[in-house]
């Protein structure tokens, strides 16, 4: 589907058009503009793009254009597909879109009613299908040259195939010759990649059984290196102040919860009265409180004791865990284990070397920088672990504990270097398997490279240009040969026969004119004549219509331009009844109300939305708001975008943005409002169904406009039935708001007779409310209307 127009540049009033804000299509798109603001402009545009025709947009330069024309449309896609116009054409065309507009018409209809000989080939044209199909007559050929032409075929074609070889048939001839030259590029380099692509297909049986390599385990030595180095660099002079900081805070804790504010001020000072006593050489200290000797023996000083052989037992404890897990570290095991999967690596990575290409990165190996180093690292840190347990209460040097945790770190930063190519080579290897080809597929690319070669050797490229030219020539003369001819007749006869029917339908049945198409007859090529003809009838109420000019019941004086637009339409309509393909295609009307009276614009509404549910899009311009918002109605927002052109009359441009036709349209309130009013003083019942249409369309106008700020809160579809729901539960404040059960069983019950069939909305019990529209009488018609107005004048 069509996304958006991104950009236009000098394309008519679209000076510098940038797509911004909403302006997204849907898959219905109605897009309302001002006759000569530019909706014919993107129509063409359109039609530039799905013919790939440059020139209908360079037709529509701007005047004072300043910039090289531009355009961008986005179609939807995943991801989105974007067709850019610049000075070279289309980047990529959008084939599958329908246009019917002024042009459809002009090519299709009005240049066969100008009511002279010349023009009677675009009437052909018109009968025969909106493609105008021209069935070309150019009779130059003899059955001798086309034989004679065959025969040099076969001798050029036999020549070739012996001297080209590498399996070149008569079946491959017609794409050899049409080989690019930029297909020849590298291609002694393509052989040999295809020739070594045919090797592993013929070896494919043994590298299935190629084993990938292995990855290594990263080592897990066990061993805490950090509370190792803690606890070598732990002395006895360290564990005594953290058992006399245990104490000391201890100490505080019960001087303060005691009564003691700043207690361990108080302890300062009392430790300074006792360091003076011993900086006196006093040789017996007591307390300056309770005058008690102050020895080894107080139990304070035991408390010190007991913790200080606490924390060096259990460093001692701790300094043995190391020592074994040390000399549990089985390194000889690891590195063997290592070099095992080394070796195996190499193994395979030898098997696979003879298969895969060079450009597949072998992993390298280097993960022990030196083995006897490590070696010695690990017995160095049980040394030191062993002079710490002999010694505890000394610090010993950490380098060694710090050497060989950095050593293990390198190894497992090597390992996970190598684990990576490792992946990366098998990963290569799998796809390199997975993509072998067959023996006969293999085969086949090395000999269409070959014959690629050989296809720009000198004595090849001349046969191969002898037969193009002899080719050619053939298809000139078949062009013109009589039998194809006449089978391009037949085929315009049975294509006009499977239009006639759905034409004259469209024509009859839906559009009710007086007019149609019969007496379909084929007229051959007369005297010097190029050009085949169909002959047929265009009647009017049974009456031939003829297009020699001043004569009865000419198509001059038969046909307005709202029957040729009606004409082209069904023309159009027909096409697409019969295209197979109209779920995928993307329909255009632009302004396809021109020159219609209102019944045939109520039937074209109708068909639209038929349309509407049989393809993939369907996009609407026209500068009758009314027309845009019918055929709007009952489709879903999701599904709708509704567009404007917008012209800047200053800056004589325009832009595309977002447009509220409900806003446009509004002003029916105040005409069905009067017509209320006027058919309560001139009743006309027949026209019941629409004065119930009226009622139900003033009063949901009227809600929307009174409660407007209260139904913003709405969510889901706004209709009448679900705003009546709304206001009713909602608590909403009416003027009579004492009646308000009455109101709302008045709305309800205008809502039930003017019911329309909508999908998720059950059909109302005619017998449960009391009153059935079918067979509505007057006055409780107009009993309806009274309430309605009275509900507007006064109620609500």
């Amino acid at each position: 589907m069509i996304n958006k127009f991104e950009r236009l540049v000098s394309i008519g009033k679209f000076r510098d058009y940038q797509a911004a804000g909403q302006v997204n299509f849907r898959k219905m798109t109605l897009i309302y503009g001002d006759n000569g603001g530019g909706k014919t402009t993107l129509t063409s545009v359109l039609r530039s793009l799905t013919t790939n025709n440059p020139d209908i947009i360079r037709s529509r330069i701007s005047t004072n254009y300043t910039a090289p024309q531009a355009a961008q449309i986005t179609q939807i896609g995943t991801p989105n597909i974007y067709h850019t116009f610049g000075s070279t054409g289309w980047s990529i065309t959008f084939p599958d879109i329908e246009i019917f507009d002024i042009h459809f018409v002009n090519e299709n209809i009005y240049s066969g009613f100008d009511f002279n000989d010349e023009h009677k080939k675009q009437l052909h044209q018109f009968v025969i299908g909106a493609q105008g199909i021209a069935i070309q007559n150019q009779i130059e050929q003899n059955k001798a040259d086309k034989a004679a032409s065959r025969q040099n075929q076969a001798t050029i074609e036999l020549q070739l195939i012996q001297q080209v070889r590498n399996n070149l048939t008569r079946d491959l001839i017609a794409s050899f010759l049409t080989i690019p030259v930029a297909q020849a590029n590298n291609i002694a380099q393509l052989i040999v990649n295809a020739e070594a692509a045919l090797a592993s297909a013929n070896a494919n049986s043994i590298i299935q059984t190629l084993q990938t390599l292995s990855l290594l385990t990263n080592i897990d030595s066990g061993i805490d290196f950090e509370t190792l180095v803690t606890d070598l660099q732990t002395t006895s002079q360290s564990i005594q102040n953290e058992a006399l900081q245990s104490i000391f805070e201890e100490h505080c804790h019960d001087l303060e919860t005691n009564t003691i504010d700043g207690a361990e001020g108080w302890l300062q000072k009392g430790f300074g009265y006792i360091e003076s006593k011993q900086n006196a050489n006093e040789t017996e200290i007591f307390c300056p409180f309770c005058k008690q000797a102050i020895n080894d023996t107080i139990e304070i000083i035991n408390a010190y004791t007991i913790k200080f052989n606490a924390e060096f037992n259990s460093l001692i404890e701790r300094l043995q865990n190391h020592l074994t897990s040390l000399q549990n570290f089985n390194l000889d095991a690891i590195i063997q284990a290592i070099n095992n999967i080394n070796q195996l690596n190499i193994e395979r990575i030898a098997s696979w070397t003879a298969h895969l290409p060079n450009t597949v990165q072998t992993p390298t190996f280097n993960i022990i920088a030196n083995e006897a180093t490590l070696r010695t690292e690990l017995h160095n840190i049980i040394t030191s672990v062993q002079q710490k347990i002999q010694n505890p209460s000394l610090a010993v040097a950490t380098a060694t504990a710090n050497d060989f945790c950095l050593s293990l770190q390198t190894i497992n930063s090597n390992i996970d270097i190598y684990n990576q190519s490792v992946a990366s080579y098998n990963l290569a290897a799998l796809n390199f398997r997975a993509n072998i080809l067959t023996v006969p597929n293999a085969q086949l690319e090395v000999d269409r490279l070959k014959r690629i070669q050989k296809r720009f050797e000198a004595p090849i490229a001349a046969l191969c240009n002898q037969l193009i030219t002899e080719r050619q020539n053939l298809r000139t003369l078949e062009l013109a040969y009589p039998p194809l001819v006449q089978q391009q007749q037949a085929a315009a006869t049975a294509f006009f026969t499977n239009y006639q029917a759905r034409i004259n339908h469209y024509l009859g049945t839906v559009f009710k004119t007086l007019f149609r198409i019969d007496n379909v007859v084929h007229i051959p090529p007369q005297g010097r004549a190029t050009q085949s003809k169909i002959g047929y009838k265009l009647t009017i109420d049974g009456k031939d219509i003829s297009f020699v000019p001043n004569q009865p019941f000419s198509a001059k004086e038969c046909l307005s331009e709202g029957d040729k637009s009606t004409i082209a339409l069904a023309f159009f309509l027909s096409k697409l009844d019969i295209d197979p393909n109209r779920q995928n295609k993307i329909l255009v009307f632009d302004d396809p109300l021109s020159s219609l009276d209102t019944n045939r614009r109520t039937y074209t509404i109708g068909i639209i939305k038929t349309l509407f549910q049989q393809m993939k899009q369907v996009v609407i311009l026209s500068h009758n708001e009314y027309f845009l918002h019918e055929i709007g109605k009952d489709i879903t927002a999701y599904e709708k975008s509704s567009l404007r052109i917008t012209e800047n009359f200053a800056a004589k441009a325009s832009i595309i943005e977002p447009c509220d036709l409900d806003e446009l349209v509004k002003n029916d309130y105040f005409k069905h409002i009067e017509a209320l009013e006027a058919f309560r003083i001139n009743p006309d019942h027949s026209k019941k169904d629409t004065v119930i249409g009226w009622l139900r369309n003033v009063l949901e106008s009227h809600l929307r406009f009174k409660f407007y700020k209260e139904i913003r809160a709405m969510t889901g579809q706004k209709t009448f039935g679900r705003l009546i729901t709304f206001l009713d539960t909602s608590g909403v404040v009416f003027r009579d708001n004492a009646n308000r059960a009455t109101i709302i069983s008045n709305l309800n019950l205008i809502n039930s007779v003017s019911w329309k069939p909508h999908h998720g909305i059950p059909m109302p019990n005619y017998t449960t409310i009391g009153i059935n529209p079918n067979t509505l009488t007057a006055p409780e018609l107009d009993n309806l209307i009274q309430d309605t107005l009275n509900l507007i004048d006064v109620q609500l």
